[in-house]
């Protein structure tokens, strides 16, 4: 499960990961389809990942939820500065 809160300069992406997951990580693609950032996630259970605006040129991107090699879920997020 992915959702995520935002303001100017940051967005703040909640999670949860099954504690049977072997391996889980983010991953940012942008409207290119170029991989941007991809973040490991070693908890298991509810966490949060923060993505600084700072980081990323403005933009259209989508972030995935991949769980032991499979997509969970997607969402879209809108960059502006």
């Amino acid at each position: 499960m992915l959702c995520s809160q935002s303001s100017y300069s940051q967005t703040t992406i909640s999670f949860q990961i099954p504690e049977n997951v072997q391996s889980a990580k983010i991953v940012f693609i942008d409207n290119l389809g170029n991989l941007i950032k991809q973040v490991e996630i070693n908890e298991r259970g509810h966490g949060e990942l923060i993505v600084y605006a700072q980081d990323l040129s403005a933009g259209l991107y989508t972030y995935y939820l991949v769980a032991n090699g499979q997509t969970i879920e997607s969402k879209k997020m809108v960059l502006s500065k």
